[in-house]
């Protein structure tokens, strides 16, 4: 039976994570270590995770990604989950992810379906996964991070996250690892992502678009409509595409094609027939 190791990059972080350390506490798998990466947190988030039974490693000031890298570093465990600070899993989500990597031999990495909750841990919506697919993350980061596990030599053979990124590191993580093998899935709800205003990947929703398509540019070299179309949303609209849905006035749609031409110098031609094609299903 392989250690389960869950990583967990926080940051001033206590007012989720008692919760987040309580679901990795109820693990029914029966062989997990919690290792904490804190970047210098001044609000007892290190103190709260050490009363809890988990490893904590401070490093002031070191960033997201530095620290999911610097915590797998540390690890001992063979499978790694990468959980933030204010996520949630679910019981049975370590042993399910183990025992999917273990019935698949041949798979980097697992993932199951999760839930986004509020900041009361009500259930909002269900997050939008898919069928494994490497060409689909084109479209769409469609696996919760909280609610899978990648084998440890994997994530470093892919190179870990990459400390450049701050908002889209995950679903960069993801399209390189897709290209190192493939993922199988578990049919079940493992997890929840904490949606609240505060939400970092909420509160720097510009940032995230910009990052995203610096990543998709830099993968496939094209950023498709459906994030052309969510950039120009927020441009004009400010809305977060989540809390406040995005609104498809003529502003937006027009705008969305004039961002995808200017994000896809290259391509003008499969931007139009991109725009062209989800105007004409719409």
């Amino acid at each position: 039976m392989d250690l389960v190791s869950i990583v967990t990059p926080a940051l001033d972080a206590a007012r989720f994570i008692p919760q987040t350390l309580a679901g990795v506490r109820a693990q029914t798998y029966p062989d997990v270590e919690h290792v904490v990466v804190d970047g210098g947190s001044r609000d007892g988030t290190a103190a709260l995770a050490e009363a809890a039974g988990a490893r904590v490693i401070v490093v002031p000031g070191l960033g997201q990604a530095a620290a999911v890298n610097r915590g797998v570093a540390e690890a001992r465990g063979e499978v790694v989950m990468i959980l933030n600070a204010d996520d949630l899993l679910y019981p049975h989500a370590a042993a399910s992810l183990a025992g999917a990597l273990a019935r698949e031999p041949h798979a980097v990495a697992a993932y199951g379906d999760a839930v986004h909750v509020g900041e009361q841990g009500e259930t909002i919506a269900a997050y939008p996964t898919l069928a494994f697919d490497p060409d689909a993350f084109l479209e769409s980061c469609y696996i919760c991070q909280p609610a899978s596990a990648v084998r440890r030599s994997a994530f470093v053979a892919a190179g870990g996250m990459d400390e450049r990124l701050e908002l889209a590191l995950d679903y960069d993580f993801w399209i390189r690892l897709a290209r190192r093998g493939r993922f199988t899935r578990v049919g079940e709800v493992l997890a929840a992502s904490r949606m609240h205003r505060d939400n970092k990947s909420l509160a720097r929703r510009g940032g995230v678009y910009r990052e995203v398509a610096r990543v998709l540019r830099a993968h496939y070299g094209y950023v498709p409509y459906t994030w052309s179309f969510a950039y120009a949303s927020w441009l004009l609209q400010r809305t977060d595409g989540f809390f406040e849905p995005r609104r498809a006035s003529r502003a937006a749609v027009l705008g969305a094609l004039a961002l995808g031409l200017w994000l896809n110098p290259r391509r003008p031609l499969r931007t139009v027939r991109d725009w062209y094609g989800h105007r004409a299903r719409r």
